[in-house]
This record gives structure tokens, C-alpha cells and sequence, in this order.
């Protein structure tokens, strides 16, 4: 998809009153590989005006990707 498509889409997405993360829940839908997803959130977050760690802490506080830590459980 052109860079022109993408900021169109991201324009759109805005005026319809879509946050930051449902832009990239949608990027996301239908991706599973997790270094593929990962990517797309770096790439598709610079569209959006987020720095790299911006865009990861958003995606794990989200859900959107696998955390390399498995949760803590009570013991």
C-alpha cells in the first residue's frame, strides 16, 4: 500500500473518531506473525506521529502483542 493510501486511510480513520489504537487494531487484523506485527505497528505509529516506544508501549498496553514475559501469577 502507497504512503498516500496509508496517510488517506489515517485521515479517515480520524475524522470518523478512531484513537491511535483502534488505527492499529485495524492495521493489525488478520496479521499473526509476531515480528510481522511489530513492524507494522513501528511503521503504521511514525504515520501517526509516534516514536518507536510509543508505538510498542501503546500495542502491549493494548493487547496487540505477545509480551516476552509470561504473566505473573499468584503463588
Amino acid at each position: 500500500m502507497s504512503l498516500a493510501n496509508k496517510q488517506r486511510l489515517i485521515k479517515a480513520a480520524r475524522e470518523a473518531g478512531l484513537s491511535d489504537t483502534e488505527i492499529l487494531q485495524e492495521v493489525l487484523r488478520g496479521e499473526y506473525g509476531s515480528e510481522r506485527r511489530r513492524r507494522l505497528i513501528v511503521d503504521w505509529g511514525e504515520l501517526l506521529g509516534l516514536t518507536v516506544s510509543e508505538s510498542l508501549r501503546l500495542a502491549h498496553a493494548a493487547g496487540l502483542l505477545q509480551s516476552a514475559h509470561p504473566p505473573l501469577g499468584n503463588s
